[in-house]
């Protein structure tokens, strides 16, 4: 089956159609969290109790990622040095500097479009396998396999809309089994236009009943802090260790993920002819 295109116009299109927020509180989300880099779920414990029985009871589960890799760099524009240009050098100075920093600002989404393209096109021509998401997917695959769940595997098209609703244009379910959607983020962000730059690892999860009804939603980014670089065109030249850095991120989550959305290993009242092992199939 031939995908439909799954890269928009730009990358910041991308992220901004992910969550529906404006391109500000986007980018601020995204690199907060990136120099945060902690590993978190939106499932508290009482939350998590009161869910574990529908996700346990998920015997076939369809689990839906986005194929192509799209590695994002982008940093919060402007130089955070307007104040100290101001001591040093007048209100001259002050000016001058900030009338640098707010243009750095407004071209951000430019920025981090171009940057975003050359990046991952110098992974992709430098002969590195451009396979992030998929040996994420598999990865989890194999950990809900281990807890006696059938699984299918279908690459597609990146998810759109607010994690707590996200949906995969033109895809069509499984009948009969459960749907785990995947939303994969690998970046590299930097909290102004002089700061390195640090990875960025998001998985979002939503799962979805054989209705298509929501069951629960997790949010997790990896506990991650290198490699950082100082420069943009120093993360250009070291395509093969940014690329690791960013596996490193992923598999960290793997194991987050799925205790996350099911909660352990607990036994799952399910007749045992439903926890056969299925190939990885797609669509």
């Amino acid at each position: 089956m031939k995908l439909p295109n799954p890269l928009p116009r730009s990358f910041m299109d991308l992220l901004r159609l992910d969550a529906g927020m404006s391109l500000q509180k986007l980018t601020f989300l995204l690199v907060a969290t990136a120099l945060l880099a902690g590993c978190a779920a939106d499932a508290s414990k009482p939350t998590l109790q009161a869910r574990q029985e529908a996700t346990r009871s998920a015997a076939k589960v369809e689990l839906i990622y986005n194929e192509e890799d799209q590695l994002i760099v982008t940093d919060g524009g402007g130089s955070g040095l307007t104040g100290f240009a101001g001591l040093l050098l007048g209100p001259i100075g002050a000016l001058v500097a900030l009338t640098i920093d707010t243009n750095s600002r407004m071209t951000m989404a430019a920025r981090t479009d171009q940057r975003s393209k050359e990046f991952t096109a110098a992974v992709r021509n430098s002969g590195t396998t451009m396979a992030l998401n998929r040996q994420f997917a598999e990865q989890l695959a194999a950990r809900l396999r281990e807890s006696g769940r059938e699984v299918k595997l279908t690459p597609f098209m990146r998810a759109t809309g607010a994690a707590s609703e996200m949906k995969v244009p033109e895809l069509q379910p499984t009948p009969g089994y459960s749907t785990l959607i995947l939303r994969i983020t690998t970046a590299y962000g930097a909290a102004d236009a002089t700061s390195s730059f640090k990875p960025f690892i998001s998985v979002e999860q939503l799962l979805r009943d054989e209705r298509q009804s929501v069951v629960h939603q997790t949010a997790h980014t990896a506990d991650v802090s290198e490699p950082t670089y100082f420069s943009y065109d120093g993360l250009l030249k070291d395509t093969a260790a940014a690329h690791q850095g960013l596996k490193q991120g992923l598999d960290r989550v793997v194991q987050p993920a799925y205790v996350g959305m099911f909660g352990g290993d607990q036994p799952r009242a399910v007749p045992a002819e439903t926890t056969r092992t299925a190939g990885l199939d797609a669509k």
